[in-house]
């Protein structure tokens, strides 16, 4: 028989940072070369980035270093060969943890 599970006894362990938009693109561009230059711009602190490409679709996963200090974190950007700008700019957009609204500007911007 089964133990009995309260709701607050679950952790939903559902990847938080898996929100940016499925959003394709014909156009011809370095996706990799692109997702580093907004890196560059946004810069999350004390996080390490790697970039993936080939995924099926965009996916942002990130989490805490265990034992590198406070704050330090890790992160992968899984970039599919056919998304769109604006889908790179929102996943990088969102590592920085505080996506301002001029961010997304001039990510596509540059």
């Amino acid at each position: 028989m089964l133990p009995y599970r309260r709701p607050d006894h679950v952790l939903d362990i559902a990847p938080e940072r898996d929100r940016a938009v499925d959003e394709t693109s014909d156009e011809a561009f370095d996706r990799s070369e692109f997702a580093r230059r907004a890196l560059e711009l946004v810069n999350p602190p004390q996080t390490t980035v790697a970039i993936c490409e080939g995924a099926a679709r965009m996916r942002v996963e990130s989490g805490r270093v265990w034992g590198r200090g406070r704050g330090a974190r890790w992160a992968m950007l899984a970039i599919p060969p056919r998304a769109s700008r604006r889908a790179i700019a929102l996943a990088v957009a969102e590592l920085a943890r505080l996506p301002r609204p001029y961010v997304l500007d001039v990510l596509l911007s540059s």
